[in-house]
This record gives structure tokens, sequence and C-alpha cells, in this order.
């Protein structure tokens, strides 16, 4: 077993809020949203299923989360100012935890190397490599490849200096969620 599992060491989000961060009603809405001809009940259970991943985020031995969404996951008003403003909460308190890091890439960033799609790198420290899996409509890929795994976390370091810092990241997102009340 490995002494640590980073999960999301390259977490891009250009569309919405990483599931693992996810308000309950978000996750409903966004499953009402994508999953068009889903009954009700499949849609609680993909909601279940999401809250129960989100509990490897708390308590000892939690993975280490470094995200980055862009601003657009900010401004995107999904199930209504409420449903929203609490998700902009949920993300600032999810920041404040000591294996969570979270940064916003801002629109004055212009174009960067994740406008072609969001991609998720997990990494099993200390040994084991490295996998990329970008998620789609219908499934999921997953690279192993070195070459693949270095492009991406390439495209990921790329990113990261490209978005804001912590500090600005959780003023923007403050002030996306200021702007919610108005």
């Amino acid at each position: 077993m490995p002494d640590r599992v980073v999960i999301g060491a390259g977490d891009t989000h250009v569309e919405l809020v990483p599931g693992l961060v996810q308000t309950e009603d978000y996750i409903r809405e966004v499953h009402r949203a994508t999953l068009v001809d889903a009954l009700e009940r499949d849609i609680e259970q993909q909601v279940t299923v999401r809250l129960t991943r989100q509990k490897l985020l708390a308590g000892e031995g939690a993975p280490a989360l470094w995200m980055v969404v862009n601003e657009a996951v900010i401004r995107r008003v999904v199930g209504g100012p409420g449903v929203m403003r609490a998700q902009l909460e949920r993300l600032l308190e999810v920041a404040k935890l000591p294996n969570v890091t979270l940064q916003v890439l801002p629109f004055a960033a212009g174009a960067h190397p994740s406008m072609d799609g969001a991609f998720h790198m997990l990494s099993f420290e200390p040994s084991d490599p490295s996998i990329v899996y970008i998620e789609y409509h219908t499934g999921t890929l997953y690279l192993e490849k070195a070459q693949e795994v270095g492009r991406y976390a390439q495209k990921f370091d790329h990113l990261r200096a490209s978005a804001l810092s912590v500090s600005e990241s959780c003023s923007l997102i403050e002030q996306a969620t200021r702007d919610l009340r108005q």
C-alpha cells in the first residue's frame, strides 16, 4: 500500500466544480442537466455515490487534492443563485483543508493548455506511476503511457503557473459569492 495517494495532482475543470467538492444540490442540478433522459431515482443514486466518494477528502490520511478550475466554473450559476452561493461557500471551506490546493484560472489568462478539455491525474506515491483519466459523456479514458502522462503533467504545470494564487483564487470566489447576493 502506498504511503500517500495524491488524487487530483492534475485535476482541471473547465465547466463544472470538481465532483469531490460539489454540494448535494449542485450534484443534483448537474446530473439533471447532463443526464437528460435519466429517471429521478437514477439521479439520486448518482448523488449518493458522489457524496460517499467525497468522504475521501476528510480525516486522517486524506489524499492531497490540487484543483485548477476555470473562472467560468465559479461564474456559471448552476441551480439558481442559492444553490450556487452554497457551492461557492463549499469551495472556500474545502480550500482551507490542509490537503487541498485550489486555484482559479482567470478569464484574463486567455488561451490555456486545458481548453481542449478537463483531465485528472492520479499519482500513487512513492513508486507507482501516475495515470491520467479523461471523462466524457459515455465513459472514461485512462492514459498510462509515460509519454502521455508526461504531456499532461506539463499541461498541469502550465495551468498552475497561469492560475491565480490560492489567496487570490479565494478572493475571486468570495467576490463571485457576493455578486450572487446582489
